[in-house]
Parts: structure tokens; C-alpha cells; sequence
């Protein structure tokens, strides 16, 4: 273990003081490749067994174990099921991460504190309150131990711009909205990359979409389930797929162990019950299909390897609160007689530039309408649209935007134009 100085956790951690050193666990360095490294360490975050969250830098090398200086820095933040590694480097070579490293940008990740509770586990009672707002904290201590280590490491101490994918995207969000409440000099971030996510829209059937999973949500809650098994049934069709491909598939019936690997990432939508979908025909990777009835048969991936698709979801972590997408969902539900949050109650206050990064396969252009309720000036949009409206199912997904092969000319490469200018 090794102590951290870790300054400005006042945010974050409300008792802490200002400055204040933290025990980490020591770094692992892995080669990625050339001369860009991957470090990774744990942090404690509170008092109990699982309360630590994972904190990564992908940076480039001046010599093995030496990493370069570098003026610009970015914390990326994961969404649902998956952490850091599988989100963005489930590609150790071809990835975003790495692309930004090689062209001068320092590039850290949190691993949220529930990516991180082993699958042994069988008494969930901790997890009753970890939501939306504890990962919001967790990703300022992200920020802040970043932030240090720039500042021991001669980088300075300067602001941080912030990427949220997915469900990270709403937490960015949050994490904001708080931080537009301190002294502009207590602030961590510079500006915010919310990635094919939407936490409000002006979509009635969106909206009245999120006010059932809440009150589903809320249901779980009420009767003590507070754990969410996704990841744990992904893991396990990857699992599967790798051992036995050909092998009748126990999770996606009529469909063999490699087919329901495929429509994990092409056909996701199925994974929520029917009509309840954040977006009409979600999925992560665009695919092609057979003309099969109930369901098309996918056949193969048309912009990311199955490899990395398949590395993604063997990554799964095995289970998330149920809170976190109940906060979510009360949120982009919007309806006080239902249920009302605090953590979206300042979104005007948000002045930092937005660069909205969407793929219309997954929740695209519908994710520009939480910008528009923002403070910003500074705010742009990119959004990937590659196939016809009638063509929905091959159009480019949620996941590609991390997994596609021509992911740097399609994503990537506006990604680092925006942050060079930034």
C-alpha cells in the first residue's frame, strides 16, 4: 500500500478535510502497446469490505515505468455491467484510450465500487443505498487522486475534462450538477463528454417509459432485492460462447451459445422487457441478421470484431445496485407526483463546453436534448449515422462507439479535435 495526498475532497467526501492523504493499493503497470502503459490501483472509499473503487491510467511512457507529461487530461467514466478495462480497452491495441495516449492526452478511468463486489457474494444488504449519487461522489475522489497525481508527477494541478459513456454520462451529469454549487475554485472538471446518453428528453414515450422502470425499480427495493444479475447472466453467454459455440444457448432459447453472444451486442434491446427500451431497437453492435421470426438470427457484426464484442462482455461485472438505475430512471421520469431527485436540480448552473458524442444506433440524436437544458455556451454535438431509417437494426450501436474498427476515423479522432481545442 502506499499513501496519496489527496487535496480538494471536500466535494466528494463531505468531512474529509481539504487535504488529505489516503492509503492505495500499489500500481500495476501492463504494456498496452509500444510505449503506451495501463497503471491500475484501488482506493478505499469508505469503511466497509467493498467500499473501494478502481482508478486507471492509460498515458504514454518516456521510459518503462516513466510517465510523460502531458498538458491535457481526461477522466473517462463507465456506464452499466462493465469497468474501465472490458468498457474501453476490451481491444488492448485498437481503442480510444490508447489513441488518445499516443497523441499526448492523459487518460484516467474509475472502476465504480460495484464493479468490484466479487460474484461469491450472496448478502446484498450493502448495497441498498449505493445510486446515482454515491457514484456521482465516487467519481469526484476519481478525479481528485488524479488531479494529486498530475500534481506530484509535474503535471500541475489543473482541471480535468470528464467522459461519461452510457450510464457514466448520467452520472457525469450529476456529478456536475453538484459541482456547480461550490466555488469555482473547488471545481475538478473543465468540460464534459457525455457519450450516447440521454438523463432528461423531450420524448413523452422516453420519458413515460422511465417513470415504469422506476416504479419496477422501486418495487425490487421495497421487497429487498437491491442487486441487479445482468452482468453475471453476459459473462456467462460469453462464457459459454467460447466453450461450446455451436451448444443450444440456455439464455437465449433457439438461438446456440454464439448466436446469443452476437445478439447480446446486436440485438440488446431484448435484454429489457418489451416497450420498455430507453430507445426503439437499442443495441450495442450493429449486426446482420436472418429474416427469422420471432426474432431476426444474427449472423455476424458489421463495424466491430466479434473478438472485442466478445471480450466485453466476458468482462461483465457480475452484479450493480439496483439503485443506480432506479435514480436514473426517477430522473428521465421527471414526474414530482411519482418521485422526485435532487442530484438533476441544477443543471442550468452547468456552464462547462459539452461535446455530445452519440451513435444512432444507440440512444443518438435523442441524447442532445440534455444539453439544451444546460448552462453551457460552449456546446457541440456528433452524431454517427451511418444506415436508413428502415435499416435501424444495421445501424452503428452504443458499443461501437469503443469496439468499431474504424472507430478513430468515425469517433475517436472528433473525440481529440474537441479536447485539443479544449
Amino acid at each position: 500500500m502506499r499513501k496519496i495526498a489527496l487535496f480538494l475532497l471536500a466535494l466528494a467526501l463531505p468531512g474529509l478535510a481539504a487535504a488529505q492523504e489516503i492509503e492505495a493499493s500499489a500500481p500495476e503497470r501492463r504494456v498496452l502497446t509500444g510505449n503506451i502503459a495501463e497503471y491500475s490501483f484501488k482506493v478505499p472509499v469508505g469503511p466497509g469490505p467493498n467500499d473501494v473503487i478502481g482508478i486507471h491510467r492509460v498515458v504514454k511512457e518516456v521510459a518503462p515505468g516513466v510517465p510523460a507529461r502531458a498538458k491535457k487530461a481526461l477522466m473517462m467514466a463507465h456506464g452499466d455491467i462493465w469497468g474501465f478495462r472490458p468498457a474501453f480497452l476490451a481491444d488492448p491495441v485498437n481503442n480510444l484510450p490508447v489513441f488518445l495516449a499516443e497523441n499526448g492526452v492523459d487518460v484516467w478511468g474509475i472502476d465504480y465500487r460495484w464493479t468490484l463486489v466479487p460474484g461469491s457474494t450472496t448478502d446484498f444488504s450493502f448495497m441498498q443505498d449505493w445510486g446515482i449519487e454515491q457514484d456521482a461522489r465516487d467519481l469526484g475522489v476519481a478525479l481528485g487522486v488524479a488531479r494529486s497525481v498530475r500534481l506530484a508527477t509535474g503535471n500541475g494541478f489543473g482541471k480535468m475534462l470528464l467522459l461519461g459513456w452510457s450510464r457514466g454520462g448520467q452520472i457525469g451529469y450529476a456529478y456536475l450538477n453538484a459541482e456547480s454549487q461550490v466555488p469555482p475554485g473547488l471545481r475538478q472538471v473543465s468540460g464534459f463528454i457525455p457519450t450516447d446518453i440521454y438523463l432528461k428528453t423531450d420524448n413523452e414515450d422516453f420519458r413515460l417509459a422511465a417513470c415504469t422502470r422506476y416504479l419496477g425499480a422501486k418495487q425490487q427495493l421495497d421487497g429487498g432485492v437491491y442487486h441487479n444479475p445482468t452482468g453475471g447472466v453476459v459473462s456467462t453467454v460469453a462464457a459459454l460462447a467460447t466453450a461450446d459455440p455451436s451448444g443450444a444457448s440456455p439464455v437465449i432459447p433457439g438461438f446456440t451459445n454464439h448466436q446469443a453472444s452476437l445478439a447480446v451486442g446486436s440485438l440488446t434491446f431484448i435484454l429489457l422487457p418489451p416497450g420498455l427500451e430507453p430507445v426503439p431497437l437499442y443495441h450495442f453492435t450493429g449486426g446482420t441478421f436472418l429474416p427469422t421470426s420471432p426474432l431476426p438470427t444474427p449472423t455476424g457484426l458489421i463495424y466491430s470484431p466479434e473478438s472485442s464484442l466478445l471480450a466485453l462482455e466476458a468482462g461483465a461485472s457480475p452484479f450493480q445496485p439496483v439503485k443506480v438505475g432506479a435514480d436514473a430512471d426517477a430522473s428521465t421520469c421527471d414526474d414530482p407526483s411519482i418521485v422526485d431527485v435532487a442530484f438533476d436540480d441544477h443543471l442550468a448552473d452547468i456552464k462547462v463546453p459539452v461535446f455530445y458524442l452519440g451513435a444512432n444506433g444507440g440512444f443518438g440524436e435523442s441524447g442532445i436534448y440534455t444539453t439544451t437544458l444546460l448552462g453551457s455556451q460552449d456546446v457541440t454535438s456528433h452524431v454517427v449515422d451511418l444506415q436508413p431509417a428502415a435499416a435501424q437494426l444495421l445501424e452503428i450501436g452504443h458499443g461501437d462507439i469503443f469496439l468499431a474498427t474504424d472507430g478513430e476515423s468515425l469517433f475517436w479522432q472528433p473525440v481529440l479535435s474537441w479536447i485539443q481545442g479544449h
